[in-house]
């Protein structure tokens, strides 16, 4: 039930016709009912020192979309856009409010009618869907998270989402779920159910099995990012990008198998104190060139120790250094250098 209180205090009021709220607004654009309001409102103040501008200021709106809506409200045939000699340009006409009941009463020809979306077709449809136990509780379920009743409008906006992406009853309330629960979404809910069913159906994501198998997938992939991130000794709150780059192309393009992924990091980052994601890079490729990408071929690499990532010529003979050729000298050799030493001291 709805009920006026009385006004202790009284700032003025506009009228507007119930025909204008019951056979237009429905069916116009939020913004352009907007501009006819406040355009309305000015009109019934009696300053004629508004203007289009004044409008698009105060509902902070571009002004072609304010003179697009004059327009709009135009075809419908309850205002008249005038030109002004004085100060007409594109975005500066005189806009005439028409009375709309005086047009039903005084005009033979009825006004020009608002093409809706197939209102009709959309309730029967609706009731239609209302007959099936699964539709029905799925907007009982979906009801539950919002809080309150949908409208017939938003019943028939989530039966699209079945049909457009041909999603399973229940990833649609999961998705109230997320968008009320999880995620506490408090404005344009609807539109953010329809980005994460978009999202799931890009995807190939059309049932609850499928959605658990790719967080299960998700999981398995974040976790083996974190164990090697671990081996290369990064903090697990900071994981580089680089390595989930590199681990999700080991998985998700170049399908190694996570436990294969696993020994490699193992057994590689055994070999240096100072690994990185390069490093590993080196090992997994090398490998790979050697046969296939399998715990057995990685174990037969990792026997053959001439493998070095870190070098272009692993099997090359390391060039030994002055200290390495040093050799020290015999005891007997040191006592006489001393003996020596000490003669010329005395001397």
């Amino acid at each position: 039930m709805f009920k006026l209180s009385t006004p202790k205090i009284d700032l003025g009021q506009t009228a507007i016709e119930n025909l204008f709220i019951n056979d237009f607004m429905p069916a116009a654009k939020a913004d352009y009912v907007k501009v006819y309001l406040l355009g309305y409102r000015l009109a019934c103040s009696g300053n004629d020192s508004f203007s289009n501008e004044t409008i698009a200021k105060q509902l902070a709106m571009d002004i072609d979309e304010v003179v697009a809506a004059w327009h709009y409200w135009q075809r419908q045939g309850i205002v008249k856009c005038i030109d002004n000699d004085i100060n007409h340009s594109e975005h500066q006409f005189d806009v005439q409010f028409d009375s709309i009941r005086e047009k039903y009463i005084e005009s033979s020809k009825p006004l020009p009618t608002i093409k809706r979306k197939d209102e009709t077709t959309s309730s029967s449809k609706l009731i239609a869907a209302l007959s099936n136990p699964h539709i029905k509780k799925m907007f009982e379920d979906s009801e539950f998270y919002a809080r309150r009743m949908l409208t017939p409008q938003e019943r028939s906006r989530v039966l699209t989402f079945l049909e457009n992406y041909h999603m399973d009853v229940d990833l649609v309330v999961m998705a109230f779920y997320i968008t009320y629960e999880e995620r506490a979404i408090t404005q344009n809910q609807l539109n953010y159910i329809e980005g994460i069913i978009r999202n799931w159906y890009s995807s190939s994501i059309f049932s609850m099995a499928a959605l658990k198998e790719s967080e299960r997938t998700g999981i398995k992939h974040y976790q083996l990012i974190r164990e090697v991130s671990r081996a290369l000794g990064f903090n697990q709150r900071q994981i580089p990008s680089e390595v989930q780059n590199v681990v999700t192309e080991w998985l998700d393009i170049k399908k190694y198998d996570a436990d294969y992924i696993s020994y490699v990091v193992k057994q590689a980052t055994r070999r240096t104190n100072n690994p990185n994601i390069n490093y590993l890079v080196g090992y997994f490729e090398a490998i790979a060139k050697a046969g296939q990408p399998t715990i057995e071929t990685a174990k037969q690499f990792f026997e053959n120790k001439k493998y070095n990532p870190h070098t272009t010529t692993p099997n090359r003979k390391a060039k030994r250094t002055k200290f390495q050729n040093y050799t020290p000298k015999r005891k007997t050799d040191l006592a006489a250098i001393i003996k020596e030493k000490t003669n010329q001291t005395d001397r």
